[in-house]
């Protein structure tokens, strides 16, 4: 398969991804269908794009560096933090044009978006710091090294995910000394490396770049199977209140399925690759959009256009409608992130680098 190829396998996963980052947030207002609330069904099952960015920015991040680590970090800065300051610059603009800006000190409502909706950015900024020093540690390591590392990770949280369910199903019927049984079995038997933090799928990012190709068909199926059913038991866990750790021992199986998928995945269409290629780049402002253009959406179709009306339309016309407000959001992020990356973002990140080069 060819380079180009590839890339747009990724591409896609992190398009895609992006799409259902829009999902979560916009999920609260799909409601309920009958007796099911499909709210929490919709989001649950659609943030795994949390662990699949992660684990996305860890399969590119581990690679020697070409330059010195110096430039490594401005080139990060010029990525992560340049597109922050100017559309927390263009949000704040905005907001304080329609009024509907809470706090008017551009420092504090930069420092509350980081602190809130953009939590992704200063929770992936230490993996990126170690990520071409830890490089060098996991190139040591040969492919059965690696290919153990995997395995072992995904058996780890496995018993993770379902001696949580295991401990929790027990205590709701009553038998708390198989509970307690359980309960410590887990603290002899790790449910998860790093527990409470994102790193590992950083991390999982470099193993499954390296052992996918050592895979089998034997091992690729059982990853897939292993990764529908716990990501079928995380969408039931989490409707009926099952315990369940943050991030989910089930994202985990979950993502490492997704990736062995898309790494398989061929799309032979050119024009399809430049439309995702596009969209796949405006991903992180999109990110950075999402949260202003969904509440845009909801003003526009479910109060202007509905009227408030939503609550008394048939079930399709209301799923069809969530969908329009979903598209409505994301296309209207991608739609501004297209305009400012192009004129704003990428001529400044052009004219610093290259100011860069003459020293």
């Amino acid at each position: 398969m060819s380079t180009s190829k590839r890339l747009t396998n990724w591409d896609l996963l992190r398009a895609l991804s992006m799409f259902l980052v829009v999902v979560v947030h916009i999920a609260p207002q799909l409601g309920s269908f009958g007796n099911i609330n499909a709210s929490p069904i919709a989001s649950t099952a659609a943030i795994i794009c949390d662990p699949i960015f992660f684990c996305l920015s860890g399969y590119f991040a581990f690679k020697p560096l070409k330059k010195s680590y110096k430039n490594y970090l401005i080139d990060k800065a010029l990525s992560l933090l340049l597109p922050i300051f100017v559309y927390a610059g263009l949000l704040y603009a905005f907001k304080t044009v329609t009024g509907s800006l809470q706090d008017t000190n551009y420092i504090r409502y930069t420092s509350d978006l980081a602190q809130g909706g953009w939590w992704f950015v200063p929770a992936l900024i230490p993996c990126i710091l170690v990520a071409p020093i830890l490089s060098k540690m996991f190139d040591a390591l040969d492919d059965r090294t690696c290919k153990i590392a995997l395995f072992v990770t995904l058996g780890i949280y496995a018993w993770g995910g379902l001696s949580s369910v295991a401990k929790s199903l027990l205590i709701s019927s009553q038998h708390i000394t198989f509970a307690a049984a359980v309960s410590m079995l887990q603290h002899f038997i790790p449910l998860s490396l790093l527990g409470g933090t994102y790193f590992t799928f950083f991390c999982m990012g470099f193993l499954i770049k390296r052992v996918s190709p050592l895979l089998d068909m034997g091992e690729v199926r059982l990853i897939k199977v292993t990764g529908i059913l716990f990501f079928i038991l995380d969408i039931i866990s989490a409707y009926f209140g099952i315990e369940r750790a943050d991030p989910s021992y089930n994202w985990m199986i979950a993502t490492v399925a997704i990736f062995i998928v898309i790494d398989r995945l061929t799309i032979s269409s050119n024009e399809l690759s430049k439309a995702i290629e596009w969209s796949a780049k405006r991903s992180y402002s999109i990110y950075l959009l999402q949260y202003t253009t969904i509440e845009f959406a909801i003003n526009i179709v479910y109060i202007t256009a509905l009227n408030g009306g939503y609550a008394t339309l048939a079930w399709p016309l209301r799923l069809l409608t969530w969908l329009l407000a979903t598209a409505l959001a994301y296309g209207l992020a991608l739609a501004i992130a297209s305009l400012v990356d192009t004129l704003v973002i990428g001529p400044i990140q052009s004219k610093i680098r290259q100011h860069r080069m003459k020293f």
